[in-house]
């Protein structure tokens, strides 16, 4: 290992690397795997279109999962820009910039250049909401992506071109002719098909559901590519701390079984086949009817005590 690095970027790159004797799983973990998922999800085979997809992503299949009330209202609201949703999109430009930066920059430099990428760019969806920020609140914003981005460059180890580092990899997959589609973006991907490391970096704590998240990642990855990825990790940027898991057979059938389950009641939820389930949980801080939902709003008068 190089010897520049610092005590936590050892430890990071040693949990990335390639451990001896490591071996790519077998070719037919992939089509298992695909079978696996066109047999769980028969029930909605037939009932979308090409032209109106059955659409499947990470924040649905987490919104599902959670309370599927709070997903059928948040899907009735168009999307809105805030400081906190800005501030992870920002990160993630400053690191790509950070990765094919010519010579050496610093963080604040990074941001900079990042809020400037965005703001001037017409086809960046968050670049009116940066135009027109007050001041005062650009300015608070600039200092929690400047935090995040220096925690970045601090103890996640440089990456070398050869690794093939790429931010905001999209990935999609469908079944049935195009009527069910699987989308997503990850925010880092480290190597070459087959042999590839998805990191997600997170600015907040790191929770439960971010593995069933890289475990999503890893599912649209193998049957895109048709080759298992190697790792997949969560790095809290503001832990320094990163949680990884080595991708197997039995991880992607986890993977195929929840994926189905939410996209099942996805399917039911959009055609009104049955009214949604209520499940009191963290979402109900930010769920836009916890006024009106008699268990959202007991559970947050419990959570103020």
């Amino acid at each position: 290992m190089p010897d520049d690095l610092n005590p936590i970027q050892h430890e990071v790159l040693a949990a990335l690397r390639v451990p001896d004797g490591w071996e790519p799983l077998e070719g037919g973990v992939v089509a298992r795997t695909e079978q696996l998922l066109v047999d769980e999800l028969a029930p909605v085979k037939g009932l979308f279109t090409a032209d109106d997809p059955l659409w499947i992503s990470k924040h649905a299949l987490t919104t599902v999962h959670g309370c599927e009330r709070h997903h059928v209202e948040q899907a009735k609201e168009s999307f809105s820009w805030n400081v906190n949703t800005v501030k992870g999109t920002i990160v993630h430009k400053a690191v790509e910039l950070y990765l094919n930066w010519p010579g050496s920059v610093t963080p604040a430099e990074l941001v900079d250049e990042a809020v400037t990428a965005i703001a001037q760019n017409p086809r960046e969806r968050a670049s009116d909401f940066l135009d027109q920020l007050p001041a005062a609140d650009m300015a608070q914003l600039r200092g929690a992506v400047l935090a995040a981005v220096t925690n970045y460059v601090d103890t996640f180890p440089p990456l070398k071109k050869q690794w093939r580092p790429l931010v905001e990899y999209p990935a999609y997959y469908s079944l049935f002719s195009d009527s069910v589609v699987f989308s997503t973006r990850m925010d880092l991907v480290i190597g070459a098909p087959g042999r590839r490391v998805i990191i997600d970096l997170k600015t907040g704590r790191l929770t439960s559901t971010h593995r069933d998240d890289l475990r999503f990642y890893a599912l649209v990855e193998t049957l895109k590519s048709r080759q298992v990825p190697r790792l997949v990790a969560s790095f809290s940027l503001d832990a320094s701390r990163l949680d990884e898991e080595q991708v197997s057979e039995d991880i992607l059938q986890a993977a195929v079984r929840r994926t189905a389950r939410g996209a099942i009641a996805i399917a039911q939820l959009r055609s009104g086949e049955r009214e949604p389930t209520v499940r009191p949980g963290p979402q109900c801080r930010w769920c836009p009817v916890s006024a009106d939902c008699a268990e959202g709003s007991a559970h947050l008068e419990e959570l103020a005590g």
